[in-house]
């Protein structure tokens, strides 16, 4: 019987490893990232990645500007292709520190979370 209790946990903990392992499904959420480059200035571009590919295409990626004693102020949005890929031509007047963040969506029923990347300075 003590045998049997060992077996039993072992088998849940490797099932409970491969549902988290496994893409998120109906009523699921998802984490998201999304990376920015900005060498030097436009365009700026970058890509949303998430474990579920129901995250990656047609997320709406805003760039931010991270100024100093004040919330972000938003200057541009946009959405990413098909393969998580974004890009911004805008010029950005007086900024400089920015970051991008990628809205919170549910795609084909699964939660997808928002993320924001680091911020880089221009």
């Amino acid at each position: 019987m003590k045998g049997m209790g060992r077996t039993s946990a072992a088998l849940a903990a490797s099932l409970c490893a491969g549902v988290l392992a496994a893409p998120a499904t109906g009523g699921e959420s998802a984490e998201s990232a999304v990376t920015l480059k900005v060498a030097g200035g436009p365009p700026f571009h970058g890509r949303v990645t998430s474990r579920d590919p129901a995250c990656v295409s047609n997320r709406k990626v805003l760039l931010l500007e991270v100024a100093p004693d004040r919330g972000p102020i938003d200057y541009a949005d946009n959405r990413t292709n098909g393969k998580g890929k974004w890009v911004f031509s805008s010029q950005l007047q007086g900024a400089t520190v920015v970051r991008a963040k990628v809205a919170g969506s549910k795609s084909s029923g699964v939660t997808c979370r928002s993320a924001l990347s680091p911020a880089k300075r221009l």
